[in-house]
């Protein structure tokens, strides 16, 4: 279990660093600040996490292994996609609010704190089924 606290700032790290060109850098929704995450936003984020982690083992394999250069950027620009879209299917997500919220997480320990805290609890029910 002590892995889980290295390993949720690794999966966001990762799943924000796909995500992260999908939006350009000004759309953050300007009303997101630390403060005023709620916990539905948590548990949103947390579920974006996880869907766009799902996408990222899916195409991080073909991506290494694509020799072609032009093949590569065609792959990650899938990846990319996939992960929007897994991004909107989540309950009250959007794509702007997972980057403002996980830009937020970057600089805010608390807030990360509150996001590692969700994404254990769902590796914990995961492994309860």
């Amino acid at each position: 279990m002590t892995l889980i606290p290295k390993i949720a700032p690794v999966l966001t790290a990762v799943a924000l660093a796909l995500a992260t060109p999908l939006v350009a850098q000004d759309s953050a929704p300007a009303e997101i600040t630390a403060d005023s995450i709620t916990d539905t936003q948590i548990e949103a984020f947390a579920n974006a996490v996880m869907a766009v982690q799902a996408v990222s083992e899916e195409y991080m394999p073909r991506i290494q292994q694509e020799q072609d250069q032009e093949q590569r950027e065609e792959i990650i620009a899938e990846a990319e996609a996939a992960a929007l879209s897994a991004i909107d299917e989540v309950e009250n997500m959007t794509a702007e609010e997972y980057r403002a919220i996980g830009g937020i997480a970057q600089n805010d320990e608390e807030l990360n704190q509150r996001i590692i805290a969700r994404l254990e609890e769902m590796q914990a029910e995961g492994e309860g089924e």
